[in-house]
């Protein structure tokens, strides 16, 4: 089962890993090409990890896939993401102060992700 591999596990950590560098390269006045880079790099990611929820659902099955704790982290960060794409698309994200406060919060819940790094490190 590719999910379960150690190939794959150390692919999502290395995805986790480029994110968390990707997010915290925002800064105050940024350019309108890191803006363009951090909103491509955001949806990609997004999209790897969509790809890698819906990988192991169906590999694994519903029951399964619920009964690792690290998983419904991981659910509910890309249940998240989701919406945001979803609100971004709908016009949220533009002019409207209180949703673009929304989006910002809802950004900083995919730090949680770092979490899956600790995870990954043997001695934690």
């Amino acid at each position: 089962m590719v999910v379960k591999h150690d190939l794959f596990g150390n692919l999502m950590t290395l995805f986790v890993l480029l994110n968390t560098i990707v997010m915290g390269m925002e800064h105050y006045d940024m350019s309108e090409s890191e803006i363009a880079f951090s909103a491509t790099a955001s949806e990609v990611f997004t999209w790897i990890f969509i790809c890698e929820m819906t990988s192991k659902l169906l590999a694994i099955g519903p029951k399964k896939y619920l009964l690792d704790k690290m998983n419904w982290l991981d659910g509910g960060v890309v249940s998240l993401s989701i919406f945001e794409m979803l609100l971004i698309a709908a016009g949220g994200g533009g002019g409207n102060l209180s949703a673009f406060r929304t989006l910002r919060v809802l950004r900083t819940f995919r730090i949680l992700r770092v979490a899956r790094l600790l995870r990954s490190l043997k001695s934690m």
